[in-house]
């Protein structure tokens, strides 16, 4: 497996995620979006209004009325969405070459919206297909790291095993 410094980040988090442990990097923001939670510290999470309609909630603190216009919000959007299908297409590739296990996860036992959400959330619906089937994989899907995956992270972590 060719894997580029993007599939190496994947690799990192989804073993960090496994170890309960937190990274600090570019694609952090999406695995914890991943989860449903709310967290004021997340720039985004994502919501399903049912198994195949997500949206994307990101987070603003700015009091409704002074909000960045609706096509610098669509931007910073466009921005965010840009990663989720090559995140979850990966995931799915580790899931069907044996580098994960997946567990199904309820879409019931999801996060709840928080009350008055409308004051530090703004919503984004406009994904398509592919993206939507991408996201309900990487929210309703736990997924964890089998021997052969930690073999792969080992040898491009070698530190790792210093403890």
């Amino acid at each position: 497996m060719f894997l580029d410094t993007f599939k190496r980040t994947v690799i990192n988090q989804l073993v960090a995620v496994d170890d309960g442990r937190v990274l600090r990097d570019p694609l952090e923001p999406y695995f914890r979006a991943f989860t449903g939670a709310f967290d004021p510290d997340m720039p985004f999470t994502f919501y399903f209004e049912a198994t195949n309609k997500p949206l994307m909630l990101v987070y603003d603190a700015t009091p409704i009325a002074a909000r960045s216009s609706h096509a610098a919000f669509i931007d910073r959007c466009d921005k965010i969405k840009e990663r989720i299908l090559p995140v979850t297409g990966f995931l799915q590739e580790l899931a069907n070459t044996g580098y994960v296990t997946e567990t199904p996860l309820d879409f019931k036992n999801r996060p709840p919206l928080p009350p008055d959400y409308e004051n530090y959330w703004r919503k984004y619906r406009h994904f398509y297909m592919d993206i939507m089937n991408g996201l309900s994989y990487a929210c309703f899907t736990k997924l964890a790291p089998t021997q052969k995956l930690y073999d792969v992270w080992i040898k491009f972590n070698p530190k790792a095993l210093a403890g």
